[in-house]
């Protein structure tokens, strides 16, 4: 299983892309979409953009992550109380 993050491509260098993800801006490789254009969304893993996406899709996606952010901390805030819940003591 893989994990990948849409992008918007913000600038293009030959085979170098600076994008943005959640607010962070990044450096990635796109010689794996030769097609891709300024503008254009992109799922990103690895450092590599794999596959162009539409914006509409790119944005859900997006909302995911940021849920999946905001669950994690609000973990983060109850820890303790998140593995009193459960019953296995053998992690730790």
């Amino acid at each position: 299983m893989c994990l990948a993050i849409p992008a918007v491509v913000k600038k293009i260098n030959r085979n170098i892309a600076e994008i943005e993800s959640l607010g962070v801006l990044k450096k990635i490789d796109i010689s794996l979409v030769p097609d891709v254009r300024k503008g254009d969304y992109v799922i990103v893993h690895a450092g590599f953009a794999i596959q162009v996406i539409d914006k509409e899709e790119a944005l859900i996606t997006e909302d995911y992550w940021k849920q999946y952010f905001t669950d994690e901390a609000g973990f983060e805030d109850n820890e303790e109380e998140y593995f009193e819940a459960g019953d296995n003591e053998d992690v730790q």
